[in-house]
């Protein structure tokens, strides 16, 4: 790295192009600005200029120098200027969430970032543990998990909760489903769903049945959009959030199983959401509207 004071020096002298008068601007001795043109020459092993008196001219070296350190210190000022900025509609924002959350999500995150040519929204797909792993390795900034934790690194606020549905081929010819028949039918398999399978199981059967949860598996596929794909051609049953149900294009060949209490109401499985972040790195102000934005969408 090269000496920045002695930097400074040298462009102030090409700027003035005289030892008496830059050791004026500097407020420094004319011995003291040739030494520390003396001192940058011995670092980078050339002459950079030719003293003519208390003038000069640049060698070729010292040309090339001149011209990268101009660049050096207007990209060293851009920096302290985004440094003292913190402007909602200016910079990244990390965000990462389920599949599902991603399929609601990310069109409205679009969206609002349009008008705003400095603002960037980057958006990934992940589960519960990578999403912590990522936030507690600072790649990720927020996160939107669905189990509590207790982490004193991370502030967790709950914001909302997803509804999760049981999802059965529209040919399937039992209205009232039974336990025995989705044993019997077998389950789509994701990364998610013994975690989505295990809610909807404790909701809808008894503990015992519930406990039971080496479910016969049909398939397995760990992208969200092919997921409801084999429940569509009558394969098996899957377990997944409203949303992502909501984004599948073959609705008419899908249907969600109703469950009612013993009053005759429909039981509707929730799972909490709840957004995360660390709690020593606050975050910059652009992170309070993209906020808000996902508490009013789920």
């Amino acid at each position: 790295m090269l000496n920045q004071q002695w930097l400074t020096t040298f462009i102030k002298l090409v700027e003035i192009g005289h030892f008496t008068h830059t050791a004026e601007q500097l407020f420094m001795t004319q011995p003291g600005v040739s030494q520390h043109i003396k001192k940058l020459e011995q670092q980078v092993g050339v002459d950079l200029l030719i003293r003519i008196g208390k003038s000069f001219e640049l060698t070729e070296a010292g040309i090339i120098l001149h011209q990268r350190a101009l660049v050096w210190q207007q990209q060293q000022q851009q920096v302290l200027s985004q440094l003292a900025v913190d402007d909602e509609h200016i910079g990244e924002c990390r965000i990462a969430c389920s599949g599902s959350m991603a399929l609601l999500l990310y069109p409205h995150l679009i969206d609002y970032q349009l008008p705003y040519n400095q603002l960037q929204v980057y958006l990934e797909a992940a589960p519960n543990k990578r999403i912590i792993d990522s936030v507690m390795a600072n790649t990720i900034d927020v996160g939107i998990i669905t189990q509590s934790i207790n982490m004193d690194e991370l502030v967790v606020t709950p914001s909302a909760a997803q509804s999760l549905c049981l999802v059965l081929p529209q040919s399937y010819p039992h209205h009232s489903v039974t336990f025995e028949q989705l044993m019997a039918l077998g389950m789509v398999s994701h990364p998610d769903a013994m975690h989505y399978w295990s809610q909807i199981a404790c909701q809808y059967f008894s503990e015992k049945q519930a406990l039971a949860l080496q479910v016969p598996i049909r398939s397995y596929v760990n992208q969200l959009n092919q997921i409801l794909v084999p429940v569509a051609k009558g394969l098996a049953f899957a377990v997944l959030p409203q949303f992502a149900v909501d984004h599948f294009t073959q609705a008419q060949d899908i249907r969600i199983a109703s469950f009612a209490n013993e009053h005759g109401d429909n039981v509707v499985v929730a799972e909490p959401l709840f957004i995360i972040y660390k709690q020593h790195r606050p975050l910059a102000r652009r992170y309070g509207p993209i906020i808000d934005k996902i508490k009013q969408l789920v």
